[in-house]
């Protein structure tokens, strides 16, 4: 039986060095850290008889001037078990016991690293396809369900391609296009996403095929100061027109009064998503108004964890999907995508500048991906765009 004494700057050096000096079937006696570095000691031809004289052994070759820590059992300690107690020569067949059980579990999250290890290389290409997707932005559990069903691939260019068909099929598009068909829509959202100038594209791009005499505005934003002004403006220099109401209950009166109009929309009161009452009013309008197809603005700028949360907040609500705005203003649009594929809620619109009625579309899948892929290649670089009233003018002077 040899029993060593290892000193290595983390865990798995060590245990590599424990395999090069005593072999594979070495047995890992304790662990603990000593003046910053884990210390093993290790024995092979392992004799549990033997075991305690080794050890006092081995420790009277250390200096008596050695300076150690206290011990700390690391590996146990990540796998959730109690640390184990500073090793010793076992006093009795249980105290074996208790440390061979000790010794078992470390081996068994060994074996998991090793197996781990191993995994990765019969699929060499998922930790490169992984660090493309979280480069475009996406989150990390959504990137590795993708991952997962591309691989297995050993060329890695060839599983990118088959990354970006997954994201064809992930990422979804409205079948419904307002700008063509009409009806009635509310835009739901926080303050500041972009619903007024959304609107106004709508309009516009609506007006230019069917009349201007064909949509109206309805406005219950009274509580931010400027918007319900900004529409108002809008609404005169389009020639459409806008009626304001004090609360959600006259909107139905609102929409009777406007019911030859082909187009209505809704710029619903920009509200937080953690605002519960008035978010419960707007739902409630939604629920008795089944007419009404509510969609909800996500800016491109937001968090991942913020769509997820704003879509959270209209549950209950069956939304006919999201306009996706601001757009040109962010490098990466992977984090409001993977909101919106958790959740599974198609994009209807998108809007990529300010310029009303020309930067809204409705864009294929394939623009998205493209986009993402765009995000991993090639650093963004932020368009310049003209000033809202300027577009307002091109419209009318249009």
């Amino acid at each position: 039986m040899r029993v060593e004494r290892f000193q290595e700057d983390d865990m798995r050096q060590a245990m590599a060095k424990v395999r090069s000096v005593l072999g594979t079937d070495a047995v890992l006696i304790s662990s603990k850290n000593v003046d910053n570095k884990v210390e093993v000691i290790a024995a092979s031809d392992y004799e549990p008889e033997k075991l305690a004289a080794e050890l006092e052994k081995l420790d009277q070759e250390r200096a008596l001037s050695l300076d150690e820590q206290p011990e700390i059992e690391h590996v146990w300690e990540v796998i959730g078990d109690e640390p184990a107690k500073p090793a010793k020569p076992p006093s009795s067949l249980a105290d074996m016991q208790l440390e061979l059980g000790q010794l078992r579990r470390l081996f068994e999250g060994e074996l998991a690293h090793l197996s781990w290890q191993e995994g990765s290389k019969r699929q060499p290409n998922r930790q490169a396809l992984l660090a493309r997707l979280e480069a475009a932005g996406l989150a990390r559990d959504i990137s590795n369900k993708i991952v997962r069903r591309a691989l297995p691939c050993n060329d890695l260019e060839l599983g990118w391609k088959r990354i970006q068909k997954i994201l064809g099929l992930v990422i979804k598009n409205s079948e419904t296009d307002v700008r063509s068909n009409g009806g009635i829509i509310a835009l739901l959202g926080s303050t500041g996403v972009g619903k007024t100038a959304t609107a106004a594209k709508i309009a516009a791009q609506f007006a230019i095929k069917h009349g201007r005499n064909q949509v109206a505005f309805i406005t219950t934003d009274r509580n931010r100061v400027g918007d319900e002004a900004k529409l108002l403006s809008l609404g005169s220099a389009l020639g459409i027109p806008v009626q304001v109401v004090d609360s959600y209950e006259q909107i139905t009166a609102a929409l009777e009064s406007l019911a030859v109009r082909k187009l209505v929309i809704i710029d619903a009161e920009g509200v937080s998503q953690r605002d519960v009452a008035t978010i419960e009013k707007i739902k409630t309008l939604l629920n008795d108004n089944q007419q009404i197809d509510p969609y909800l603005v996500i800016p491109a700028t937001a968090q991942e964890s913020v769509v997820t949360e704003t879509i959270d907040a209209y549950s209950g609500v069956q939304l006919a999907g999201a306009i996706v705005t601001k757009v040109d203003e962010v490098s990466s649009i992977g984090p409001a995508i993977s909101g919106l594929i958790r959740n599974k809620l198609p994009i209807a619109l998108m809007g990529n500048g300010q310029r009303i009625p020309e930067d809204l579309h409705s864009p294929p899948v394939e623009y998205f991906v493209n986009k993402l892929v765009e995000a991993y290649l090639i650093p963004s670089v932020q368009p310049s765009h003209s000033g809202f009233v300027q577009s307002v003018r091109h419209v009318v002077n249009g």
